[in-house]
């Protein structure tokens, strides 16, 4: 039986998980009804809305917590494809955006965190579930959406939160290699020409691979190289897929 704690409200799961680490086991998760201050990748915010399903599951000890962040992804995939059925078209936007066609419905953010004399990864996890329309519009995110707005339905909440956490507890202690072949698989990023966005202005290439270490390996007039997911955002020329 998966261990999680269950809140009614909470700034973040993460922040929760961060301030209770001492006394928390591995493999916990926390989940609430609404989180009011979430965060995202490269600082962005999630906006509070009682249609999203948060979780974050603690791994101490973790193998490999550079590229925990990308094995998340593959987890969440396999929940909402269990759960779902065949509503189509789920991948992941590299490195670890859930879509459903070029529509995000989920969003990961993994934080290393020292724990005594260890390193621990927390993984955080908000799942669009309800929200209509007007709320991706209010909140200035067009190329989001809920399950229910893309497919007529959502999961329960406590059902996919539990098949999201077995998921990520049992890539825990494995690396990459344990997903790598169905991460490529649904990863909707390779094939495309992509714009990488960073702190050294925007650069446009072709997304050919995934390296061993979860890298994106791209090409461009001056040949092939490597993107770090952890210093740029990399989105598609036309929209955001």
């Amino acid at each position: 039986m998966m261990n999680i704690i269950r809140l009614d409200e909470v700034d973040s799961t993460n922040s929760y998980i961060k301030r209770n680490i001492a006394r928390l086991p591995d493999l916990v998760t926390v989940t609430a009804r609404l989180q009011t201050a979430g965060r995202g990748r490269l600082g962005h915010s999630w906006e509070a809305d009682a249609g999203m399903l948060p979780l974050s599951v603690l791994i101490k000890d973790p193998v490999s917590p550079e590229t925990f962040t990308l094995r998340a992804g593959a987890a969440v995939c396999g929940a909402l494809e269990e759960l779902c059925g065949d509503i189509g078209g789920i991948g992941i936007k590299w490195p670890n955006d859930i879509v459903v066609g070029s529509r995000k419905v989920c969003g990961i953010l993994c934080e290393s965190v020292c724990s005594g004399d260890s390193i621990a990864v927390i993984c955080g996890i908000g799942v669009n579930l309800t929200q209509d329309e007007d709320f991706f519009l209010s909140a200035g995110i067009p190329h989001g959406a809920s399950l229910k707005m893309l497919t007529g339905r959502a999961p329960e909440r406590d059902a996919l939160c539990e098949a999201i956490a077995e998921r990520v507890c049992a890539l825990a202690k494995g690396g990459f290699e344990a997903v790598y072949d169905s991460y490529k698989r649904r990863c909707v990023t390779l094939g495309r020409q992509v714009r990488i966005i960073g702190g050294n202005g925007e650069r446009t290439a072709l997304a050919l691979d995934i390296a061993p270490n979860g890298f994106l390996i791209c090409k461009d007039d001056g040949g092939l190289f490597e993107v770090n997911s952890g210093e740029v955002s990399v989105r598609g020329i036309m929209d955001y897929v």
